[in-house]
């Protein structure tokens, strides 16, 4: 349905974006979604309940809008318009969780060192959280190739209609190398979280080591980091409790954008890259019982977490929810919580840098014919889970990853043949994003079992944590 515009002129179409009725029908419509979200929010209704509401309300909205639009090829201008609109509440909510993300990260790991000062948990803590970030995505990586085969992906594909562009990569040396911070200011501005923790820890190490000689001085130093960790995270949970009003607009505006039939024309890959997050998700399960700890209850607690980075699509805008689920829900000690949650958010990402790269390597090899045996799975496996240290979690580089892996493989100029995929990475990459960082829960769950330090009782505690959710509604 594209009507003629009912205003015109560079002021409504330039700046307030609104020139059809149907924008403002749609503003309308959100409009109704938040009263009812702030029905159940008056009305003391759980947070988890409130989540699934909003994830139920986002989709009906966004469908609805598409057949209004008569599920168009591609959006017209008042679903872009739309599509803006949502998009201030949306991605307003991402902007103030990335804001904190940095201070978070910085505050929690100088705190991580202090607070583990003479104590021997935390080398054991970063081997074993890198073990299971990297394992994780090992197995991703197999699945990934596994599924890209049974999907056949790319032996039927001759072309496609969009032109993509590599992503900048370089090799492993250098990889390693940036990691490593020659400011900390560019590196915190780049959201190079490896480089980040690396100053953080070394910044929490000097103020253990200096403690003895200058105690009152440490002393200071420690209590406002301790300070500055409980504000911190205070001001996280207060923009926490709006998450389901972002969802709503969130899941709105991914299926509004990027419409019905543009998903249909790569299902196959859709849905691939789903059923590898729904396998992963049961790994981590796997993981997690395993290791002693009730899946049931993982599920429950983890479950708002889950649907924050599946509307978000950002492993670093979803970094504090993650930290606050583990200690506050989950009994997860603090130290490990985040130390493995702050690197699971740039190394060993499940999706992003595990199954997704893998099916890409596949799906291109099969496009251009390359002999995909038994020497081309075992160097895919290692590309794959060297290539994913240091890919920031952020929407986006899982194209960065792609390009790494197709370049590891000799495959790197036939980057443009997944064009297609990326048409509508929105769609998938929420999927990838519920694996990155159910595998860093599932890794920090892992790490603090194997360490001791897990308190079981505030784990099997169904209310755990909830009211500091549910009393700022």
């Amino acid at each position: 349905m594209n009507s003629s515009a009912m205003l015109e002129g560079t002021f409504f179409d330039r700046f307030l974006s609104i020139t059809h009725y149907q924008t403002l029908v749609g503003i309308v419509a959100i409009l109704i979604c938040f009263f009812v979200l702030k029905q159940l929010q008056n009305k003391k209704y759980s947070f988890s309940l409130r989540m699934v509401v909003a994830l139920i309300l986002g989709a009906i909205l966004g469908l609805s809008i598409q057949a209004f639009g008569g599920f168009p090829t591609t959006s017209s201008v008042w679903m872009n318009e739309i599509s803006i609109w949502y998009g201030l509440v949306g991605n307003a909510f991402i902007a103030f969780i990335r804001m904190l993300v940095i201070p978070l990260i910085f505050v929690s790991i100088v705190k991580v060192i202090i607070d583990f000062a003479g104590k021997e948990n935390l080398p054991k803590i970063a081997f074993r959280g890198i073990f299971w970030l990297l394992f994780t995505t090992a197995i991703a990586c197999v699945l990934g190739a596994l599924l890209a085969n049974i999907f056949n992906l790319g032996a039927s594909t001759s072309s496609t209609s969009v032109v993509a562009q590599a992503k900048t990569y370089t090799n492993l040396v250098d990889t390693l190398l940036r990691l490593i911070p020659s400011n900390i200011i560019t590196a915190m501005n780049t959201e190079n979280i490896v480089g980040l923790v690396i100053f953080s820890a070394l910044l929490g190490i000097a103020a253990n080591r200096m403690e003895k000689k200058n105690p009152e001085i440490i002393g200071v130093f420690k209590n406002l980091i301790q300070g500055l960790y409980k504000i911190v995270m205070s001001v996280t949970m207060t923009i926490i409790k709006y998450m389901p009003f972002a969802v709503v607009a969130l899941l709105a505006r991914t299926i509004v954008s990027n419409g019905i039939p543009a998903i249909i024309d790569v299902s196959s890959f859709v849905l691939a890259i789903y059923i590898a997050m729904l396998v992963m998700l049961v790994v981590h399960i796997v993981i997690i019982a395993i290791h002693g700890v009730p899946p049931v209850m993982f599920i429950r607690k983890a479950f708002s977490t889950w649907l924050l980075a599946f509307t978000s699509r950002s492993s670093i805008g979803t970094l504090p929810m993650t930290i606050s689920t583990l200690t506050n829900r989950m009994g997860v000690n603090s130290g490990t919580a985040n130390l493995v949650g702050s690197l699971g958010s740039t190394m060993g990402m499940n999706g992003c840098a595990g199954f997704f790269p893998a099916m890409i390597a596949v799906m291109v090899a099969h496009m251009i014919g390359i002999e995909t045996g038994v020497q081309f799975y075992i160097m895919m496996l290692i590309v794959v889970v060297i290539g994913s240290i240091g890919i920031a979690g952020i929407p986006g580089t899982a194209t960065v990853a792609a390009t790494i892996v197709l370049s590891g493989m000799g495959m790197a100029e036939s980057f443009a043949l997944i064009g297609i995929v990326l048409a509508i990475d929105p769609i998938i990459d929420m999927a990838r994003t519920v694996a990155n960082v159910s595998g860093t829960m599932a890794s920090a769950v892992a790490t603090d079992r194997e360490v001791g330090t897990m308190d079981m009782d505030v784990f099997n505690d169904p209310q755990a944590g909830l009211d500091s959710l549910d009393e700022l509604s």
